[in-house]
């Protein structure tokens, strides 16, 4: 009797290099979206449209272990925190920041919460940083401080580049607190599986937005180009991007996520100059560098050498 067929799956490369650009091409339909809504609506309508896709998603994997995990208190709580910082706190600033300012800035910024997940769980979790993780840290912040510096120079520094900085650094830190959280729920049978407890954060989460994106009254233009800009970043860059990292996950590849975060911000800042005419200063280059260097020195864990025989 032959073998059963098995499932083909696909390699660990080609989900990371999926995963870098479904996170880092979200920018750019962020960008196009805030011009036919305004930032409240547009965080709304993404969060929203991330619910369904996420829950099909979800339900394709384990339908059984979801149904039950969702009639958990555990995972409630659990979601509803995440769903305030994740969710309510992530996208509502990071997108408030995009209205003032462009995204190969922001980008630069958000991607700060490597830098903050590490401070974090030194101080919360008890994790030692070694010292190559410390240097990427100066190297981190060091960039951060070239970026602001280098953008608020420049010749769009009176059109709210100083009022997007806290915004898109509020975002990092609200993502990095719920890193954290997800870091200290125990694994296994006894913790709280992450999967549903996103799609609850996002159930949760998205009501404070709904209700911003209501009182706005702003007049909301329905083009295509916002209905496929919240479809991609909701349902593909949000609930794609999550199922695509629980993939890697799965696998053990917790270190290639890591290793590939450091490409995102470097790639959105090349997509805000070639597709938006972003200036590409010598603060914002040199930031990208600093900041890129520094997530991987943070993220990445050194590779382990074989015992000598």
């Amino acid at each position: 009797m032959s073998a059963p067929a098995t499932r083909p799956h696909l390699s660990t490369p080609a989900l990371a290099v999926g995963l870098c650009l479904v996170w880092s091409t979200a920018f750019i339909f962020v960008e196009l979206a805030l011009r036919d809504a305004t930032a409240s609506q547009f965080a709304a309508l993404r969060s929203v449209a991330a619910v369904p896709a996420l829950a099909l998603g979800l339900l394709a994997r384990d339908a059984a272990g979801l149904i039950a995990a969702l009639r958990s208190s555990r995972t409630h709580r659990l979601g509803l925190l995440l769903g305030a910082v994740n969710v309510a706190g992530f996208v509502g600033l990071q997108t408030a920041g995009f209205a003032r300012s462009g995204i190969g800035f922001g980008a630069v910024l958000i991607y700060a919460q490597p830098l903050m997940v590490a401070v974090l769980a030194r101080l919360f979790l008890a994790e030692r940083l070694r010292p190559r993780q410390l240097l990427g840290l100066l190297a981190g912040w060091l960039g951060v401080g070239l970026v602001v510096l280098g953008e608020a120079s420049g010749a769009g520094a009176t059109t709210g580049v100083w009022g997007a900085v806290p915004l898109f650094l509020g975002a990092a830190a609200c993502f990095a607190v719920g890193t954290v959280v997800v870091k200290a729920v125990p694994p296994g049978p006894d913790g709280v599986p992450l999967g549903p407890a996103l799609l609850l954060a996002f159930c949760y989460g998205s009501l404070p937005l709904a209700v911003l994106g209501l009182a706005d009254g702003t007049p909301v233009a329905w083009t295509a180009t916002l209905w496929t800009a919240v479809a991609y970043t909701g349902a593909v860059s949000l609930a794609g991007g999550y199922l695509l990292q629980f993939a890697l996950l799965e696998r053990g590849e917790a270190g290639v996520v890591s290793s590939w975060i450091f490409a995102v911000p470097v790639l959105a800042a090349i997509y805000g100059v070639l597709l938006f005419d972003e200036p590409m200063s010598p603060g914002l280059v040199a930031g990208v560098v600093a900041v890129a260097v520094g997530i991987l020195l943070v993220t990445v864990p050194p590779r382990t050498l074989p015992l000598p025989a």
